[in-house]
C-alpha cells in the first residue's frame, strides 16, 4: 500500500446517486472526482487535498482538506468544505460553503461564483480539523482574491444574501463530540435564521389560535403536505431525500463507519 501522504483516490462518473464514506482510505489522501453528475457526495475523513473536475449539477460535503480544494471545469455545484485553501477555474453557478484561513482564489473562465459560510457539522467534524491543523479563526470565506483573466472584475462573484442561507444537515449518525457548527456563524447570517424561526413560530400560533374543527385541521394538513411536495419536487430536494434510502441490501451498512451504500468507480 502507497504512503497515506502519497495515497490518491480518484472517483469517476458518480451519477445520479447518493455517496457516503468515512474511512481510513481517505484519511490524508489526495482525493480528486472526474465528471460525477447528478450526485450528492460525502466524503466526512480529514483529506490532504482534494479536486473536483468537470462535475456537473452535484453536491460536495468534504472532511476538512489539509492542503488545497481546486475545482476546474464545473457548473452548477455546492461545495461545503473547510480547507486550508480554495482555488476556482472555469466554473459556472457554483457555491461554496467554506471555512478558511486563505483568501479564496478566484482564477480565469469564472461565472457566478457564490461564496457562503460554512454552515454543516457532523460529529467528528472539530477532531478531523485538529487533525489537519485547521481552525475557525481566521476565517476569509468572504473574501476572495480575483485573479487570471477576470483581473479585479468582483462582478464574477457574490456573497448569498443572508436571506438565501439555511442551514446544512449532514444526514448520518457516526461516533463524535461535534454538536454545532464550529465557529458557529456570521451575525447577518445567525439573525436571518432568527428571523425565519420567529415567522415559524409565529405561523403555528395563528394557525393554533384559529380554533380550526378536526375536519379544517384534516384539510389544512392535507394542503400544506401537498404544498410542501410541489416545494421539494421543484427544488430538487425530492431527489436528494429519496436518495438516503439505502437499498435493502446495504441497510447494515448505514451503522457502519464506512457509511457507502450507493457509489461509482471508487479506486485506490
Amino acid at each position: 500500500m502507497a504512503p497515506r501522504s502519497h495515497r490518491i483516490v480518484v472517483m469517476s462518473q458518480v451519477c445520479n446517486q447518493t455517496l457516503a464514506k468515512s474511512s481510513e482510505t481517505l484519511v490524508g489522501a489526495h482525493v480528486r472526482a472526474h465528471r460525477c453528475n447528478e450526485s450528492f457526495i460525502y466524503l466526512l475523513s480529514p483529506l490532504r487535498s482534494m479536486t473536483i473536475e468537470k462535475c456537473r449539477n452535484s453536491t460536495f460535503v468534504l472532511g476538512p482538506v489539509e492542503t488545497a480544494l481546486h475545482l476546474h471545469g464545473c457548473e452548477n455545484l455546492k461545495v461545503i468544505a473547510v480547507c486550508h485553501r480554495l482555488s476556482v477555474s472555469s466554473t459556472i453557478g457554483c457555491t461554496f460553503h467554506i471555512m478558511t484561513p486563505s483568501r479564496p482564489l478566484i482564477l480565469s473562465g469564472n461565472q457566478t461564483v457564490t461564496f457562503a459560510p460554512f454552515h454543516t457539522h457532523y460529529p467528528m467534524l472539530e477532531d478531523h480539523m485538529a487533525r489537519t491543523g485547521l481552525a475557525t479563526v481566521p476565517n476569509y470565506w468572504d473574501d476572495p482574491m480575483v485573479l487570471g483573466g477576470e483581473g479585479t472584475d468582483t462582478r464574477v462573484f457574490q456573497l448569498l444574501p443572508p436571506s438565501e442561507f439555511y442551514v446544512f444537515v449532514t444526514p448520518f449518525e457516526m461516533e463524535g463530540d461535534t454538536a454545532e457548527i464550529p465557529g458557529g456563524l456570521p451575525p447577518a447570517y445567525q439573525k436571518a435564521l432568527a428571523h425565519r424561526e420567529q415567522r415559524i413560530h409565529n405561523w403555528q400560533k395563528t394557525v393554533k389560535e384559529a380554533r380550526l374543527t378536526k375536519e379544517q385541521r384534516k384539510q389544512f394538513q392535507v394542503l400544506v403536505e401537498n404544498k410542501f411536495y410541489e416545494w421539494l419536487v421543484s427544488t430538487g430536494h425530492r431527489q436528494q431525500l429519496d436518495s438516503l434510502v439505502p437499498p435493502p441490501a446495504a441497510s447494515n451498512q448505514v451503522a457502519k463507519k464506512d457509511l457507502t451504500w450507493s457509489h461509482g468507480a471508487l479506486e485506490t
